[in-house]
């Protein structure tokens, strides 16, 4: 047998006694599980698993019980069965395992696994203001030499030239979300990032009102994703002669006048003016300040009605009609009640008085017999002259009538 073949056969057999390598990509936080199905667990007492030729762990397969090595990931290393498990891995943790034991036939073999932890990172954070640049980095553990893309999905379109590090320019909404750093070795890894694109400021472009009336000038942001507010305020161009807001941190506070209103929330600052005039017409700027970047959006008020020249007595001059209005109704309503209670009193007086008329005449008797025969008649006496008769009085009875 030549010198060639034996070398050939000595490398198979290697081969076989190592029973192959396995290699892992995970990202760093992950968890990672290796196996050592090569052993077999009838011939097997002890399972030893090295880390770059350094103890991690043994397991004895019969009782299950472990002895602790010297590596520095010891203390992390779990058993699963009589395999391997990392419940968080590290970048430290790149490098060469192996787990060794016997097989069937009673020979030692030893299996070889190779972990690569994979680091990514944003530049300058994972979440960032709109029109901004960031920097994406995939930095691969363990010496590995496997070609690395940055992909986009949904498309999965290489993003950039192939290498670790790619570079997006002013980035838009359309870059937020998820970035794979494709890892093609035997097999093809994706390792997964996220970001996270705060704006832009949403509002309109053009707001119309009437003079004299109210408008709310729109300013919003979709989402904040954890970043703080330093400050948010309004400005004008050309400046106003009232003041506009400005807020801090707190955004609880705020400002509110005769002519604005603002009370801003999380997400809405949208300014409230009133008793408007064409002065205030112009182009009104709301800014953002978040974590030492600056968000602004513009809109544009136009006044309709009035004149330039209004003043604000012409302005305030509909709310002091308005007052008057409201003056006079008031002293109309009195003197209608006022009036009501005058004719309900006559009507119930009148209505007294006709009772005790009626009642008088009722009860009224006549002063003379109703005898119309001549010869019943009494005859009546001559009166001297100069005198002339009394009256009879009147019964009682009539007297209480008439005092009623």
């Amino acid at each position: 047998m030549s010198s060639s073949e034996t070398l050939l056969w000595i490398t198979l057999a290697l081969c076989a006694a190592t029973g192959g390598s396995d290699v892992y990509y995970k990202k760093r936080g992950q968890e990672v599980t290796m196996d050592c199905t090569a052993i077999d667990p009838k011939t097997t007492r002890d399972v030893e698993w090295k880390q770059g030729g350094v103890l991690v762990i043994k397991i004895n397969i019969k009782s299950g019980s472990t002895s602790k090595g010297s590596a520095r990931l010891t203390k992390r290393a779990r058993p699963n069965g009589y395999g391997l498990r990392i419940p968080s891995v590290e970048v430290g943790d790149s490098g060469d395992y192996s787990c060794s034991g016997f097989d069937a036939r009673g020979y030692r073999i030893t299996k070889e696994h190779k972990l690569h932890v994979v680091s990514v990172s944003v530049s300058p954070s994972d979440t960032v203001l709109i029109s901004t640049n960031v920097t994406l980095r995939c930095d691969i553990g363990g010496n590995s030499t496997a070609p690395v893309q940055w992909m986009k999905p949904p498309d999965d379109k290489p993003h950039g030239s192939p290498g670790n590090t790619v570079t997006l320019k002013s980035v838009t909404s359309a870059d937020a979300g998820k970035w794979i750093c494709q890892i093609k070795d035997n097999t093809v890894e994706n390792i997964e990032q996220v970001i996270n694109v705060v704006g832009p400021l949403i509002s309109t472009l053009e707001v119309t009102a009437l003079a004299g009336g109210t408008v709310h000038l729109p300013c919003s942001i979709p989402s904040l994703n954890g970043l703080s507010i330093d400050e948010v305020g309004w400005t004008r161009n050309p400046p106003t002669d009232f003041q506009l807001p400005t807020v801090g941190k707190d955004l609880q506070w705020s400002k509110s006048s005769s002519k604005v209103k603002f009370q801003p929330l999380s997400t809405n600052f949208t300014m409230t003016l009133t008793k408007l005039k064409p002065s205030d017409a112009g182009v009104y700027v709301c800014t953002l300040n978040v974590s030492g970047g600056i968000l602004t959006t513009q809109l544009t008020l136009k006044v309709e009605g009035g004149s330039a020249l209004a003043t604000e007595a012409n302005v305030e001059r509909p709310a002091t009609v308005g007052m008057w209005v409201w003056v006079a109704i008031a002293v109309a309503g009195v003197l209608l009640i006022v009036l009501a209670v005058v004719i309900v009193l006559m009507y119930h007086r009148n209505r007294r008085m006709r009772r005790k008329v009626r009642k008088l005449r009722s009860m009224r008797q006549p002063l003379t017999n109703r005898t119309y025969c001549q010869c019943d008649r009494p005859v009546r006496q001559p009166h001297p002259e100069g005198k002339k008769e009394r009256p009879p009085p009147l019964p009682r009875y009539q007297y209480d009538v008439m005092n009623e």
